[in-house]
């Protein structure tokens, strides 16, 4: 699977003959896009959250700290109103994981995510938060874009603050607040308010403000968490629920896109849309979606168990990992002890389990294991069914095409991922892949390990269909295949209803094109090099021009990031996801990961590949694709080193098969002069 460093690989086959494709290839590609469009219907078909708007003039929002569940008050108040509840789990990270509920405030306040430096005892002299300037300054440390006292000037009245914590919420932008009072104040009031938008942290007397306001029907309650108790760092996602409304049913935004779940910066968003000047436009530097409800009917034990599955995703995902991992050193084990004894076929299988294991963990997400009993337990069993039944798969269907194991289970894994993204990407909410909800990551799309996985498979996959298609002279065909099978991943990978991943895109389009020129066997010149590159840029900004295209409510980050970089901010969110990329690669598992994962493409490169180059011409091509993949995920995207890790143990996997592939059919390989370690390692299992 490979070529020559400038010219295409040059097949044994005759000369390039007959028609691009047959008509049975014809057919096939014709069938495939068939299921494409059905897919994408099926996921048009599917019905869109309802937006909800506020029905009274007057709003009291009460921050609460450290409920990630309902307690007994909140369940007796919502008791009383399941006919006009709306209900979720609020992610309540600021800037930084765990920070405290000053930060959670602050955010509220400002729109976006922000950090307050360790000022966690806000106080209110005369009006004004003391600290204010204090604060500003923190939350534009190491290039922070928060702009504290965006909701309080982005309202045509006033924003009224109870509390000190509130405080932080309402002030404007000098730090000024329009209407501030004590807890104690507030009650002595009667609770009466006097702004269309009241913020109240009440502390300790949270639950009976909730409960006496709760009785109001001429003001909308909406409770949240806005962080971690005093004392504590705990990201946990906390309860959010609206009284009030016309029907009831799970919260939900365009930022999540998940039932029942939703961000701090939506309620941002929903408090400025209550109040915002008429024809005013929406603010730019407000980063959340209005508050949308999925209509259902609610019960409490049906609350109680949703917030439960929400903090499975985050907590109990960890067993799954253990029972992977524990799974993967046993086997791992066995097939070290088994290519020792130069017994190559457990070993072989063994590498087809990892070949689909990425699809496996994926596909966790098309079972409930966040709502039953023993979430851990269920995900772990779920994950291992999955890896066998797709090894199985794997095997059954080289066994009938007369394809590589190793090739049928990336054929496989794209697969699965392609129909996740042509659905709209509904696994990943549960997938082993994906973002655990504390972090507030990738809420929707494809996230950097699953672009490693996908990508790293497409790859496999395209070089092995050019090499099929230029071992029988048809090169129109192979140029046919790898155009299908990369371009098709690149759109499921960027488009903003799909995968939706920016950074994919970019690190993506470039080794493919590179792919598609050698195979067609195009000279590669500087100008060709340059130009392949520049086709990155040129493809993720017509993504990112299309889905800001369609508005401010429905674009992703891709638009989004097109309105920073009309607003003139981008440079602050390209810095901080360069610093977070490179964060990831200059710690100790970085520099451990770069270290083992150069000494794997090392041995890849100088002792496989050139046993194998001669059955797998195209395997030099696809070798750098891949590598070049890997090195510009992890510069282009936040996560950094996991789309290294990931991309080279997909090819580790992927390489090792063949090579046991080899020793079974042809013995032990005898490696090109000066590449001597497989015969050392023959040598050496002989001797044992």
């Amino acid at each position: 699977m490979g070529g020559r460093s400038r010219r295409g690989p040059r097949p044994a086959g005759p000369a390039p003959r007959g028609p691009a494709l047959s008509r049975r290839w014809v057919a096939v590609l014709l069938l495939l896009a068939a299921v494409v469009a059905g897919l994408r219907g099926v996921h048009l078909l599917q019905e869109p959250a309802q937006a909800t708007a506020f029905v009274t003039e007057q709003v009291v929002v009460v921050g609460v700290t450290g409920r990630p569940a309902l307690t007994d008050p909140d369940r007796a108040v919502l008791e009383g109103h399941l006919d006009d509840a709306q209900v979720g789990a609020v992610n309540v990270r600021p800037r930084y994981v765990g920070d405290c509920a000053a930060a959670g405030w602050t955010t509220l306040g400002a729109g976006r995510r922000a950090a307050v430096g360790g000022l966690c005892d806000p106080q209110v002299v005369d009006g004004r938060v003391a600290d204010w300037d204090a604060r500003v300054a923190a939350a534009a440390a190491r290039r922070g874009d928060a702009r504290l006292g965006t909701l309080a000037g982005s309202t045509t009245g006033c924003v009224a603050a109870v509390g000190p914590g509130a405080a932080l919420a309402a002030a404007r932008p000098d730090g000024t607040v329009a209407d501030y009072r004590t807890p104690e104040q507030f009650l002595a009031d009667g609770l009466s308010t006097r702004c269309p938008t009241t913020l109240v942290d009440a502390g300790a007397q949270s639950d009976a403000v909730i409960a006496r306001l709760a009785q109001d029907p001429d003001r909308t309650l909406l409770v949240t968490g806005v962080g971690p108790a005093a004392g504590s760092d705990d990201p946990a996602l906390q309860v959010v629920y609206r009284l009030g409304t016309t029907f009831p049913g799970w919260l939900t935004s365009a930022s999540t896109r998940r039932e029942g779940v939703v961000t701090l910066t939506d309620l941002t968003r929903t408090l400025v849309d209550h109040d915002a000047p008429a024809g005013a436009p929406v603010p730019t530097t407000v980063d959340g979606s209005p508050l949308a409800v999925d209509p259902t009917a609610l019960t409490v034990p049906l609350v109680d168990d949703h917030l439960a599955a929400v903090a499975a995703l985050s907590d109990d995902v960890v067993t799954g990992y253990l029972v992977l991992g524990g799974a993967g050193t046993v086997l791992f084990l066995l097939g070290l002890v088994q290519t020792l004894r130069r017994r190559f076929a457990v070993p072989r299988t063994i590498l087809t389990f990892g070949s689909v294991l990425g699809a496996a963990m994926m596909l966790t997400g098309s079972v409930p294991w966040a709502g039953s009993g023993a979430p851990g337990l269920v995900l772990g069993v779920t994950v291992l069914g999955w890896s066998a039944a797709l090894t199985g798969a794997a095997l059954a269907l080289a066994a009938r095409l007369a394809v590589p194991a190793a090739v049928a289970g990336a054929a496989l894994t794209v697969a699965a991922f392609t129909v996740d993204a042509l659905l709209g990407g509904p696994l990943q909410a549960g997938s082993m892949l994906n973002s655990r909800p504390v972090f507030g990551l990738r809420w929707y799309g494809f996230g950097n390990v699953t672009f490693a996985v996908y990508a790293t498979a497409a790859l496999v996959l395209a070089g092995w269909l050019a090499h099929r298609f230029l071992a029988t002279g048809h090169r129109r065909a192979a140029v046919v295949a790898v155009a299908a099978v990369g371009f098709g991943v690149v759109v499921c990978e960027g488009w903003p209803t799909m995968g939706t991943d920016f950074g994919g895109v970019v690190a993506l389009t470039p080794p493919v094109l590179w792919l598609l020129l050698v195979v067609a066997g195009v000279r590669i010149t500087l100008p060709r090099l340059l130009a392949v590159g520049g086709s990155a840029v040129v493809a993720i900004a017509a993504i990112s021009l299309l889905d800001w295209s369609r508005g401010p409510d429905r674009r992703s980050h891709l638009g989004a990031f097109v309105q920073r970089v009309l607003d003139g901010d981008a440079v602050d969110v390209v810095s901080r996801k360069a610093v977070a990329a490179a964060e990831t690669v200059v710690g100790g598992l970085g520099i451990g990961s770069v270290l083992v994962g150069a000494v794997l493409w090392l041995l890849v490169l100088r002792c496989a590949l050139p046993v194998l180059r001669r059955d797998l011409p195209t395997l030099p091509a696809v070798l750098h694709a891949a590598l070049a993949t890997a090195v510009l995920g992890t510069l282009l995207n936040d996560g950094g080193i996991s789309v290294w890790l990931t991309g080279t143990a997909v090819v580790a996997i992927t390489v090792g098969w063949f090579c046991l592939d080899h020793a079974l059919r042809d013995g032990w390989p005898s490696p090109a002069p000066g590449r001597e370690l497989w015969t050392w390692l023959g040598r050496g299992s002989a001797r044992r």
